[in-house]
């Protein structure tokens, strides 16, 4: 005869327990996001649609008020400046380089020459006057300057 003793499954136990912090923490989101009024919701839907590492209340708080140091307060300001999120710091080489290719100019290049494009001088050269970069908790962001 086979006995079988059944404990709680580590598992179960850690979901349970991150499944009420889960529930608490959307709690929290909701009610500050209930807050805030109708037009900065608007903000911060455009900036949670457009952004991967901007996750909770504070986050949004100090990047919002980041962005109006450049101007930026509206939803509809930040849809027309923001360009894209990188994550790390430092990341105009590959601003760059994602750009070129974004653009289609790399489709336009012959492969011998595509091979040795320096994107750190295209940066420096050319679209740091149209761009600039926000490095906000270890992430960049660019925007148009432009908008």
């Amino acid at each position: 005869m086979t006995f079988i003793t059944t404990y709680p499954d580590q598992e179960q136990i850690a979901r349970e327990t991150v499944s009420e912090e889960f529930m608490q923490a959307r709690a929290d989101f909701a009610d500050w996001y209930d807050s805030k009024s109708e037009d900065m919701q608007e903000f911060i839907d455009e900036i949670s649609d457009r952004t991967s590492f901007i996750i909770d209340e504070d986050e949004y708080d100090k990047f919002i008020e980041e962005l109006a140091d450049y101007g930026i307060e509206t939803a509809s300001q930040f849809e027309d400046a923001f360009f894209g999120e990188f994550e790390g710091v430092n990341q105009e080489e590959k601003f760059a380089e994602e750009f070129i290719d974004e653009m289609g100019y790399r489709d336009n290049l012959p492969g011998f020459i595509v091979n040795h494009l320096d994107y750190k001088m295209i940066w420096e050269c050319e679209l740091m006057h149209d761009f600039y970069v926000i490095e906000f908790r270890g992430n960049s962001y660019f925007f148009n300057r432009n908008y």
